[in-house]
């Protein structure tokens, strides 16, 4: 037998196996060591469970929010800004630089109106007979004014008094004052009467006055319907019918003298 030799004496001793070494291998896990998942984090009461439908609600009030980003600047730069357009607007603040003057859109208007009154006054009368009277106010009558609002300050600039009158009725009731001053009626043919719209109305109203057996001149201005009658509303006792500021000055030309143009 081999052994490991003792002092210097030769000795040996018998060579001891080796001991076993006990290795313990993992067994299938048990109940209490499987590993649990972390609870949902919490913000104050709200869990975080991130969630394919509340995406999608974001997504879209999102998009919402971004489409309505725009008016409501608007809208708030517009409120912001209402003040002062209010009172450029009411000063009149808009000008307009003509030459070396900068003149307000007011003052542009009064005198574009002042010029063209000029000059349809004067082609007016290159045609017109020597006038034995003056024109000194008419009865505009139209249930929309503003249409003829050009119209009726040029014949103011001509100084021609003009009086208006929304309908058939109200006109009647001028013309029936004593003492009444028109020395001319200009109408529409078209309008509304009580509540209606009455396609002949002109036509009506110089029915009217010839029944009672007024001879004012009665003139119709209005649009190519209206030509298409002429025949008809002249046979009714009419005195002219014009599609055109420049004919209708011209007609009442014929009647008496622009007061402003008078020699």
């Amino acid at each position: 037998m081999g052994g490991v030799p003792l002092g210097g004496h030769g000795l040996r001793t018998p060579q001891e196996p080796p001991r076993p070494v006990a290795v313990s291998l993992p067994g299938p896990p048990s109940e209490n060591d499987r590993p649990r998942p972390l609870p949902p984090a919490r913000i104050g009461r709200t869990s975080i469970r991130p969630r394919g439908r509340a995406v999608k609600d974001a997504t879209e009030l999102i998009k919402a929010l971004t489409g309505l980003a725009w008016p409501l600047m608007a809208g708030v730069a517009l409120w912001r800004l209402f003040p002062l357009i209010k009172e450029i607007v009411r000063s009149r603040g808009f000008t307009i630089k003509v030459g070396e003057a900068e003149l307000s859109v007011q003052e542009v208007s009064e005198s574009l109106i002042r010029t063209t009154a000029d000059l349809q006054g004067r082609l007016a009368s290159v045609r017109a007979p020597a006038a034995t009277r003056v024109l000194d106010s008419v009865l505009w009558v139209d249930d929309r004014p503003e249409n003829n609002a050009t119209e009726v300050a040029q014949l103011r600039a001509l100084g021609v008094e003009v009086t208006l009158a929304k309908s058939t009725d109200e006109a009647l009731r001028a013309l029936a004052r004593p003492n009444r001053p028109f020395d001319a009626v200009i109408s529409d043919m078209s309008r509304w009467e009580r509540t209606r719209p009455n396609r002949t109305a002109g036509l009506d109203l110089i029915r009217e006055l010839r029944a009672q057996d007024d001879p004012i001149p009665v003139f119709i201005y209005a649009t190519a319907r209206a030509l298409a009658l002429r025949e008809e509303i002249t046979n009714a006792g009419g005195t002219g019918v014009v599609g055109s500021s420049t004919e209708l000055f011209q007609l009442l030309r014929g009647v008496g003298e622009f007061p402003s143009q008078r020699a």
